[in-house]
């Protein structure tokens, strides 16, 4: 006589909430590459608070930025674009320690306007620095890195659409 051989019970299912989805991929890259993109200005500003005092500080930034020259004018125009990364940096790190959903549509669309001043920068740069402004040499230089740049957040903005990690951690 056989006798049938033993069949595998399985364990028992606990009855615990799955564990909340974890920073972890591309997305903890981006995270803390914002971190660093929000660090660093704000480690520059208090070295120079620390070495000029907040009065030298006021009058040494405004002294660099004042004035009708082509060297203040690059120096503003180059500032837009890192104004708009610092915000978006700031913005993701905010929203990712918050675990908000409103990073899924915030950031790809602050990043767009990041990608906008830059292109705007990059050209009004080069029309302030060429004698006779700029022209269709300017643009083939450009564009080349503009579109790569564009290819970046269209990138970005697929990955917070479209992406698991994001649409898992973002969505509480």
């Amino acid at each position: 006589m056989n006798t049938p051989a033993p069949r595998h019970i399985p364990a028992t299912q606990s009855s615990a909430p799955a564990a909340a989805p974890r920073l972890g991929g591309p997305l903890a890259i981006i995270f803390w590459c914002a971190c660093g993109i929000t660090a660093l200005p704000l480690a520059g500003l208090f070295t120079l608070v620390a070495a000029l005092g907040v009065t030298g500080t006021t009058s040494a930034l405004l002294d660099s930025f004042a004035g009708p020259g082509v060297a203040q004018q690059v120096l503003r125009l180059g500032l837009v674009p890192q104004i708009v990364l610092f915000a978006w940096a700031l913005t993701t790190v905010v929203l990712t320690v918050a675990k908000s959903r409103l990073a899924l549509s915030v950031l790809p669309w602050i990043l767009v306007a990041w990608l906008l001043a830059t292109a705007y920068s990059q050209f009004a740069i080069r029309d302030a620095i060429a004698p006779n402004g700029a022209d269709l040499g300017a643009f083939a230089a450009l564009m080349p890195g503009l579109l790569a740049q564009a290819a970046a957040v269209a990138a970005f903005f697929g990955y917070f659409r479209e992406g698991t990690r994001p649409q898992a951690f973002y969505r509480r």
